[in-house]
């Protein structure tokens, strides 16, 4: 379908060229009201190629030698299969300062900060900033995060008094402003790493993630065997996504914050994706803000914050052909208005751009002369499928990229509200989960508000999925969608009780309610009120009859304090009738049932 309009005589292609032409007109003067920034058509020649995951992992404390070549070997072998640094040193010793520099290429000290913590929230421009104001979606997977208190100020561990192993200092998007005050609703977007492999089996991965774990399986606290094996449990179905493999654009960095000891020194960096080059040893110096840097430029971001303003692109690390597409929206697995805003760049290192192809359930909408596009269109109800391609120059005009995404347009005006469920009862630290479409107005944010006030922002689009802090007792939540000009589009609201003991706390099913015998289960655990338990999982069993139907995720070193999943009785065996579900938490280490909520339904 690539070569479809190539079929044309050469007149009808140069009249539709011009027509096009006129049409990028018309589209950069539509562009010019936006809030988003316009992405120039003579962007900053590539040195490293856009990406649609990004994916950066910290581990801690280990000098190259010590974990290169034998120390870990799942890690060393795949920076032998792609590429690693020969001589990538850290910048500083103190674990913090060198997170730091990863997100805004300083180590931060004229807001206090050492190697343990920062005095002042820091108000410099960092990669979570520039992420959030061109609307690209990111997120922090941090282990044990919920665990800990599952707040942005939640301390080191040991202040918790809890067995947790998180690090606020090994999670540098927790140190700036810019998360702290919840710009752009930037807190949702830091996240328990149970989150991770519930987003990457439903493809929702963001453009951007950092992975934190906790101390036992960064090198912290643990062995050099334990370290290894998180990344191997962790990165392997990650390595198997699509956009990992050939043809793909994914970029996976492996870095440690310094050496033995905390030491600065020599670390092993490795970057990973099919855009790297085979068995490549780059003995090119390096330090993190090359990583900054390099992570900016696969992200289409080329404002540099800090050291990363004068440091070089890790570019050797590339083949001479490397390219992609990235698609920043609509989002993969979303759900749409019937004004979908198509937002994608490209870049090639091996080629020149003619134009950019989109395609939507087998059809063109568009071509577009320039490696970006930022472009709305109007489309039917229902599931799209859309695949955005950069297409090479004549007289060829080959397809050297492309990326799919997958997507629901509803025709509805509307705010609908997954968590909490109405009339429910829920712990006072609860996730709210709500998402918001509309047919005639555009949907800039949405803004949660708990009894006349505002508890906060989404991300800039039209999805919130956060947890809030709330006081016990009876509350009404009210989720608004609102145009760029704070005005309300379309609001929804749930009463509920919050109570403060911990437990099981269920949104779905409803007690006593009717179900076919497939049961979507929505619950959590909440153990913060004086608690020192640690969740390791959550389990849901037909009590009834004495069968596990469920585990919440599980792998090396997931902590799972959430499930969100539907579970199957076997309604064949025991008959339609009542069924008991008992949905646990399970404590960690000695996996044990902590708390269980029973939950009534007829089955038909």
């Amino acid at each position: 379908m690539h070569r479809l309009s190539r079929s044309l005589t050469l007149l009808a292609q140069e009249h539709k060229v011009q027509k096009d032409k006129v049409n990028m007109i018309k589209v950069s003067v539509f562009f010019a009201c936006l809030w988003l920034p316009v992405l120039t058509l003579a962007p900053v020649s590539a040195q490293v190629p856009v990406s649609q995951h990004v994916v950066l992992v910290v581990d801690e404390n280990t000098s190259f030698s010590t974990a290169f070549p034998t120390g870990m070997p799942w890690m060393s072998n795949e920076g032998k299969i792609f590429g690693y640094a020969n001589n990538f040193f850290s910048d500083v010793s103190g674990s913090l300062l060198d997170y730091l520099i990863l997100a805004s290429g300083s180590s931060e000290t004229s807001f206090g900060c050492t190697g343990n913590t920062c005095s002042s929230p820091i108000t410099d421009q960092n990669i979570f900033q520039l992420l959030g104001n061109q609307g690209i979606r990111w997120k922090v997977y941090a282990e044990n995060y919920l665990n800990a208190g599952g707040l942005v100020t939640t301390p080191d561990w040991k202040s918790t008094g809890k067995q947790t192993h998180y690090y606020r200092r090994h999670n540098g998007a927790t140190w700036y402003s810019y998360v702290l005050g919840n710009t752009l609703g930037s807190q949702g977007q830091v996240v328990d790493f149970e989150q991770f492999g519930i987003d990457l089996q439903n493809g929702t991965l963001p453009r951007f993630s950092i992975i934190v774990p906790d101390g036992t399986y960064d090198r912290h606290d643990g062995t050099l065997a334990q370290a290894d094996n998180f990344l191997q449990d962790t990165l392997t179905p990650l390595l198997s996504q699509t956009d990992f493999q050939t043809g793909g654009s994914g970029l996976l960095i492996i870095t440690f914050d310094n050496g033995d000891g905390d030491g600065q020194g020599q670390v092993f960096t490795g970057l990973i994706g099919p855009n790297v080059k085979s068995a490549f040893i780059s003995n090119v110096s390096y330090k993190h803000e090359n990583i900054l840097r390099t992570m900016l430029d696969s992200l289409n971001i080329h404002t540099y914050p800090g050291l990363s303003a004068t440091a070089s692109d890790m570019s050797d690390f590339f083949r001479s052909n490397a390219g992609g597409v990235a698609i920043d929206s609509p989002a993969n697995n979303s759900t749409q208005s019937i004004s979908v805003l198509v937002k994608a760049t490209a870049s090639e290192l091996g080629s020149s751009i003619d134009h950019m192809e989109i395609w939507d359930n087998g059809a063109k909408l568009a071509n577009i002369f320039a490696s970006s596009v930022n472009q709305s269109f109007t489309l039917s109800a229902g599931s799209h499928q859309m695949t955005v391609q950069d297409i090479g120059p004549g007289p060829g005009f080959a397809v050297l990229h492309k990326e799919t995404t997958n997507f629901t347009v509803s025709a509805s005006n509307a705010v609908f509200i997954s968590t909490p469920a109405n009339g429910t009862t829920q712990a006072t630290f609860l996730p709210v989960s709500a998402f918001a479409v509309s047919a005639s107005t555009p949907i800039d944010h949405v803004e949660v508000w708990l009894d006349g006030n505002k508890l906060g922002d989404s991300p800039k689009g039209s999805t919130v999925n956060q947890w809030f802090m709330v006081s016990a007792g009876t509350h009404s939540m009210t989720v608004q969608s609102m145009t760029s000009q704070a005005v309300v589009i379309n609001q929804s609201s749930v009463t509920f009780t919050a109570a403060s003991s911990n437990g099981v706390y269920v949104n779905s099913p409803a007690n006593n309610s009717t179900s076919s015998a497939t049961i979507a289960v929505n619950a959590y655990s909440y153990e913060q009120n004086g608690s020192t338990d640690v969740v390791d999982h959550m389990e849901v069993w037909d009590n009834t009859h004495g069968v596990k139907l469920a585990n919440s995720p599980t792998g090396t070193g997931v902590t799972s304090l959430y499930i969100n999943q539907n579970v199957t009785v076997d309604r064949a065996r025991f008959g339609p009738g009542t069924y008991q579900l008992a949905i646990s938490d399970i404590r960690a280490g000695a996996l044990t049932t902590i708390h269980t909520t029973f939950v009534n339904v007829n089955v038909q």
